[in-house]
C-alpha cells in the first residue's frame, strides 16, 4: 500500500513534532520523574515531549486524510534571517548593555517590516514587550539582569 500525503505542510510539521518529542523522550529518560506533587527534573520535559508526540501523530494522521491537497510553498528567507539576527544581537548585547537595549535590538530586527510600515504600532509593541519582560524576568523570577548598563566610548 502506497502512502499518499495530501497535505505536505501538516505532514512535515507532524514529523518534526514526532522527531523532537521522541528525541526529548530518549534523551531525558535518565532524569528522575518524581511525582505530580514532587516533580523531578524530568517530569515537565517528559510531559511536554509526550504532548508533542501526540500532536505530531495527530498532524500526520490529518495530513494523510486531508481532503484538499496542500503543498509547501517557498520559504521566506529574508524574514527568517532578520529574526535569527535579532536573537544573535540580543545574545551579544545582554551582558554589555542591559536588558532594555538588548530587547529593543531584538525587536528592531525581528519586527523590521512592521517598523518600516507601522512605526507607531512598533513603538507600542516595544513598550508592551519591555514592560512584560521587565516584570517577568527582573521582578517576577528575579533574574540578575541590569536594565541599563553604562555606555563607554
Amino acid at each position: 500500500m502506497a502512502l499518499h500525503i495530501r497535505d505536505s505542510r501538516e505532514f512535515w510539521a507532524g514529523v518534526a513534532f514526532l522527531a523532537l518529542g521522541g528525541f526529548v523522550l530518549v534523551y531525558g529518560r535518565s532524569y528522575p520523574m518524581g511525582t505530580a506533587t514532587n516533580m523531578g527534573p524530568g517530569y515537565f520535559p517528559r510531559l511536554l515531549a509526550i504532548i508533542l508526540v501526540l500532536l505530531g501523530a495527530i498532524a500526520v494522521g490529518n495530513a494523510l486524510r486531508a481532503r484538499v491537497p496542500a503543498r509547501i510553498g517557498a520559504w521566506p528567507l529574508v524574514p527568517l534571517a532578520f529574526v535569527i539576527a535579532g536573537v544573535l544581537v540580543f545574545a551579544a548585547m545582554i551582558d554589555r548593555t542591559g536588558l532594555v537595549p538588548s530587547v529593543l535590538g531584538l525587536m528592531a530586527l525581528s519586527c523590521y517590516a512592521r517598523l518600516r510600515r507601522r512605526p507607531v504600532e512598533f513603538l507600542v509593541l516595544c513598550v508592551v514587550v519591555l514592560v512584560l519582560v521587565t516584570g517577568i524576568f527582573i521582578y517576577g523570577i528575579q533574574l540578575p539582569f541590569a536594565l541599563w548598563k553604562g555606555f563607554s566610548v
